[in-house]
């Protein structure tokens, strides 16, 4: 079995610089004798329901989707690299009848906002929590993500209700244009290749769903039981509990952030806390974010994911000795990633 290391990325509102490190490495692409894989992540605009062409990959969750079949074959030798990226224009590229249209991902009778929030509250059944428990939970969340971009400027108007359970600023923020590149490589690759920098390992990933995704699945999502098989075996491959390390104040974390119920289940199900009412207090004490989260820092649709990935290497880059962690979560939480970089 090889190990796996992130050697490159790029990333910024454009593709200038993602196309130059595409022309820097070209090489790799260019070599008859190496194997690679090239993934990509779709934009807003493939759609929600339309066929996925191969090595292609749509949802919250894709980055790490992407990451684990990518580290699947670079561990088993079977390429010697992987190429995963995405580019999506959400404040330029469309309309805005347009965006808000394709957003829809479950049809015109229920929304995104009220389908978590259907969510939510099969949740608060499971755990026997009252909803104004979860109402003091969803702004301790979220007074948490401020505490990792306390200068970002929040609209008054973001602080108001969408539904029951959330507003507008427990969801994401998605309007903006980001594009995202990032190169794999299996460890006899690094003197090939040659990083700038130190490269990054990917110590482990895990990813697991439900037998479906939507509203009709709402009940078997809320267990979250695939999310903690996910972070089950990312630990597993790292050879050590993540959620161990990081309560020890030894790594990082980039959380799902958008709906506040999807940290809740990650917080507990990954063991965490034991218990969702140790929340307030494990907040006090720990960061879910490093820059605010999808709610401060904006969330380009299908790749805040690869964003978080891109940032949890540069930032162990500059923390030697410290450990990352990123969650990914698809559609309505069917599908579950978590990977662990060190």
């Amino acid at each position: 079995m090889f190990r796996v290391f992130i050697a490159a990325t790029a990333q910024g509102a454009i593709e200038a610089e993602t196309v130059r490190c595409r022309e820097k490495f070209s090489f790799l692409l260019n070599d008859p004798d190496l194997k690679g894989l090239c993934l990509t992540i779709d934009p807003l605009r493939e759609g929600w329901s339309t066929p996925l062409q191969t090595h292609h990959y749509r949802s919250g969750c894709a980055p790490l989707e992407a990451l684990h079949d990518a580290c699947t074959h670079l561990r088993q030798g079977r390429i010697h690299f992987a190429i995963i990226t995405g580019s999506d224009s959400l404040k330029t590229g469309y309309l805005r009848e347009e965006r808000n249209r394709m957003m829809q991902i479950y049809g015109n009778h229920i929304s995104l906002p009220e389908a978590y929030t259907a969510l939510a509250e099969s949740f608060c059944r499971r755990h026997d929590l009252p909803l104004e428990t979860f109402r003091v939970l969803r702004n301790a969340l979220f007074n948490n993500y401020r505490r990792s971009a306390p200068h970002v400027r929040i609209d008054p108007l973001r602080m108001e209700s969408v539904t029951g359970l959330f507003r507008a600023v427990d969801c994401a923020n998605p309007f903006m244009d980001y594009s995202g590149w990032l190169l794999l490589c299996r460890e006899d690759m690094l003197e090939i290749i040659r990083p700038d920098e130190p490269a990054v390992e990917v110590l482990g990933t895990g990813l697991a769903m439900t037998r479906g995704d939507g509203p009709e699945y709402i009940d078997e999502i809320a267990s979250y039981y695939h999310l903690k098989k996910a972070c089950s075996m990312a630990s597993e491959q790292a050879g050590f509990d993540f959620a161990e390390v990081f309560n020890c104040k030894k790594a990082f974390m980039e959380a799902y952030t958008c709906y506040p119920v999807v940290p809740m289940g990650l917080l507990l199900s990954a063991g965490f806390v034991s218990d969702l009412q140790e929340i307030p207090v494990w907040l006090a004490e720990h960061r879910l974010t490093m820059k605010g989260g999808m709610n401060l820092d904006r969330a380009p649709w299908n790749l805040p994911a690869l964003r978080a990935l891109i940032d949890m290497s540069r930032k162990l880059k500059q923390h030697p000795g410290m450990i990352g962690g990123v969650h990914g979560n698809g559609g309505l939480g069917g599908r579950q990633g978590f990977a662990i970089l060190g």
